[in-house]
């Protein structure tokens, strides 16, 4: 008898959406969309945070204490013995170092370099141990990682071209490493000596590997810790290089919201679709409650209907969001290579996977639950009579209306007047807020439509608004949250946008720029020897000459830039605002001091006469702040310091930049293409460039990447509105019988669709009364969340074209959906209509 009534429920559900596929067309192409979102964005995240998080070497053993320089110098010999003295273990250094590989017709590609020493056998697993114990390195041989050698057809015994500090290396290579060893494959292992002399390291280490041979781990840690006196991290293997997940945590926490906010609007969407699907059915299926239909079995049938749509929609999504996330791969290139570390990002779709399907099971048991539930609450005999919907009264949407009116001006008074850190608190009740009017707004339209003296068209308008609440709310909540999100996302986007390009022009007076790559690709190890200044001043029209230095550190657990500019032409090359300290602050800093930026200051909460501790090659200092900068262009801010410091902490004369100012009688073209000459044949990437296309170059690459932002934020407005529209569609096919009862009453088609028209205006202009406002405000406080991280607090930008185009966009897909329903030409036969009940 239970497989009977199961059954019974399963085919009155499968009978309802074959008299209605509308329905079902939409909640498949819901969860299809839903899930493709869902999988897309989390593979863009998981691409980019896996990527900077992957260690250097994954095949170093468990047992093995990693110890990782936090100055970008590395950790100087004398630390080095001292941390072999105080463990008394075996140990071994390692460089790690980036840089390109040069190919014959110009195109480079990024690797990472490790240089290491004969005894890193010792460290890594049997098979690696094994592999590089049958083929020693020679001095200028290097293996390769077989999953990146194999794919461009590079064998043992080729050689391959790196460029250097100096000048274009040829190694040999001596064997292809099975697997990927570490960065993807993306790798070259050469001896020590080798990479320290072709980079400029000298006897500086980065990395050293403490064997840690049945020894307490804790003891062993402590003693390392000891011994470097704050000049390096101790660690796990695995966590080697994790600092350069802590980088760019302005775009990474944005990315984290964004995914966060792409998931609850399809969680949303789902469950409003789902759950309508399951509505379709409800009269029938709470009349066979009279038949002895029980709960049990009303959730088994449904469910055995529900869980193919499920599959389906996943299976189909998923699949699709991999393929759209993975053509992405740009928005991860241009992060990862801003890190300067050469890392290789990979498409990690399982955790995506994963992700999407906890969605996706989340929302198809609320929807599925709730809608059983739904069908047990409406008396049998209402069902029997038609009297199971009623048409909300003005005391069923009071209480709502009023805690969604309180929420939404709580959120509105924190977000407006909220201090700092604070304001983004404001957007939960924001969300709540515009949430619970959206699901009344429709039913109060027509309580207010009722009053004076409403016409035909007017009456059967409110009167529908209120019987038919549910499908309502679900729409106006669908277009309000895809509203919100799409504004919120892009207004966040365009403000740091446009906040990052004015802090570049503060900084970028010259008139030439000479660089060792090209901006946004150039590696930490594409330097220039200071040397070259000499050169540069010598080229006719050139008159004031200054070096731009830039490194990172690891400070507090977290990477922070280093920027530094030599003290000569700086009132020419240099127009830095000091918000707070003395003016001329770049002249003023010793070995001692550094100044800090704003968004630093900011999110650090440091201010002028705060001490921070300083990692160096050789253990720690204490540094005095002695001024704040203005600045925004640095992700999490940064620090200013001398020459002299910042030769100590990166252990090198080099430089990342010349800023060259021209003569106003010369060419800077002319000037341009002389100091290319200087440079072109000890550097192939460098570039010279003028003040208009490095601050158009650094504009482009945070526009790229603040697109793909406002990409997603399109994508998921789109997507929201075309599920609403086939919902739409779908329920307006549900009122065959009522508009072919209104034309046996004698309306015309004409009324009809004017009827259906004025509702999905009314719907359309409620919803973007409520999400307009509340996105804009939901700009604020999404910048405070990300402020937490980088210290950026850029002015509000609205996005105006979006937010012009969202009621016409939501208005245009709910006529089209009109169009397709075809709802005034419903002329079936009303004997008909009931037979299909």
């Amino acid at each position: 008898m239970a497989l009977d009534a199961t059954m019974l429920v399963s085919r009155s559900l499968m009978r309802s959406w074959y008299f209605r596929p509308a329905r079902l067309a939409a909640a498949i192409a819901a969860g299809i969309a839903g899930v493709l979102l869902t999988t897309a964005v989390l593979v863009v995240y998981f691409a980019v945070y896996d990527a900077l998080r992957g260690a250097p070497i994954t095949a170093v053993r468990d047992e093995v204490v990693a110890v990782e320089a936090s100055a970008p110098a590395g950790l100087a010999p004398s630390v080095v013995d001292e941390v072999g003295q105080r463990t008394g273990l075996p140990t071994t250094s390692m460089l790690v170092v980036s840089a390109s590989r040069l190919q014959d017709d110009g195109t480079t590609t990024p690797m990472l370099v490790f240089g290491v020493e004969p005894e890193l056998g010792d460290f890594v697993d049997d098979d690696l141990a094994e592999q590089t114990r049958e083929h020693p390195l020679g001095p200028g041989e290097v293996y390769l990682a077989a999953a990146w050698a194999d794919q461009r057809g590079v064998k043992a015994g080729d050689e391959i071209r790196v460029g250097g500090t100096t000048d274009v290396r040829t190694w040999k290579v001596a064997a292809i490493l099975r697997g990927e060893v570490a960065n993807r494959g993306s790798v070259i292992i050469a001896p020590r000596p080798v990479v320290a002399e072709a980079f400029g390291r000298g006897e500086f280490t980065d990395v050293v590997l403490v064997d840690q041979r049945g020894q307490d781990r804790a003891r062993v840690v402590a003693d390392a810790t000891a011994a470097v006196d704050g000049a390096a991290a101790v660690k796990d293997p695995k966590d080697l290089l994790s600092g350069y997940r802590k980088s760019f945590q302005t775009f990474l926490t944005i990315l984290a919201m964004f995914a966060v906010i792409a998931v609850l609007t399809a969680g949303v969407v789902l469950y409003l679709t789902w759950r309508l699907a399951l509505d379709d059915a409800r009269p029938a299926l709470a009349r066979m409650r009279l038949t002895g239909v029980r709960t049990s079995h009303l959730m088994a049938g449904s469910a055995a209907v529900m869980v193919p749509i499920l599959l389906v929609s996943y299976a189909i999504g998923v699949v699709l969001g991999v393929l759209v996330g993975s053509r992405l791969d740009s928005f991860s290139r241009q992060i990862t290579d801003l890190s300067q570390q050469a890392v290789t990002p990979g498409t990690p779709w399982q955790l995506p996977a994963l992700g999407a399907l906890l969605a996706v099971v989340l929302m198809f048991l609320a929807a599925w639950v709730s809608g059983v539930r739904r069908f047990t609450k409406v008396e049998a005999i209402e069902a029997v009579s038609g009297r199971g919907e009623v048409a909300v009264l003005p005391g069923g949407v009071r209480k709502p209306f009023l805690l969604g009116a309180g929420l939404l001006v709580t959120g509105v008074l924190v977000v407006l007047l909220g201090p700092p850190l604070v304001q983004s608190v404001g957007l939960v009740p924001l969300l709540g807020g515009a949430a619970l009017l959206s699901v009344v707004l429709p039913v109060v339209i027509g309580l207010a439509l009722r009053k004076g003296e409403p016409g035909p068209v007017r009456l059967a308008v409110s009167r529908q608004l209120q019987l038919g609440w549910r499908r309502n709310a679900a729409l106006c909540v669908t277009f309000t949250v895809s509203v919100v999100s799409a504004v919120g996302m892009a207004g966040v986007a365009g403000s740091i946008r446009h906040e990052v390009a004015a802090s570049v022009e503060r900084w970028t007076p010259g008139d030439l720029y000479v660089q060792a790559a090209p901006l946004g690709t150039n590696l930490r190890n594409e330097t220039l020897p200071r040397e070259l200044e000499q050169e540069l001043r010598a080229v006719d029209g050139v008159e004031a000459v200054t070096t731009f230095s830039f490194t990172y550190l690891e400070l507090d657990g977290r990477r922070v830039q280093v920027w530094s500019w030599a003290r000569s032409d700086l009132d020419r090359l240099s127009r830095l605002t000091v918000t707070e300290g003395p003016a001329d602050v770049l002249t003023l800093l010793g070995q001692d001091d550094i100044a800090v930026s704003v968004n630093y200051a900011d999110a650090q909460g440091v201010e002028v006469g705060d001490r921070l501790d300083l990692p160096l090659p050789t253990g720690h200092r204490s540094v005095t702040i002695k001024a704040v900068v203005d600045d925004s262009a640095s992700d999490g801010g940064m620090l200013i310091a001398s020459p002299e410091l910042y030769a100590e902490l990166t252990g090198s004369t080099q430089v990342y930049a010349f800023f060259v100012g021209v003569g106003a009688s010369a060419d800077k073209a002319v000037v341009r293409d002389a100091l290319a000459a200087v440079v072109s044949d000890a550097h192939p990437r460098s570039r010279v460039v003028t003040q208009q296309i490095l601050r158009d170059t650094v504009a482009n690459i945070t526009a790229r990447l603040v697109s793909a932002f406002e990409v997603f934020a399109w994508v998921m407005f789109v997507l929201a509105v075309l599920i609403g529209a086939a919902s739409l569609a779908s329920g307006l096919v549900d009122r065959k019988r009522a508009n072919a009862l209104l034309r046996l009453s004698g309306a015309t088609a004409k009324t009809v669709r004017r009827q259906l028209t004025v509702e999905v205006v009314l719907i359309a202009a409620g919803s973007a009364l409520v999400s307009l406002p509340v996105g804009w405000l939901a700009i604020v406080a999404l910048l405070d969340a990300q402020a937490v991280q980088s210290g950026i607090r850029p002015p509000v930008e609205i996005p105006v074209l979006l937010s012009a185009l969202s009621l016409p966009l939501v208005i245009a897909c709910m006529l089209l959906a009109l169009v397709i329903a075809k709802p005034g030409k419903a002329n079936t036969p009303l004997r008909d209509l009931l037979a299909q009940d």
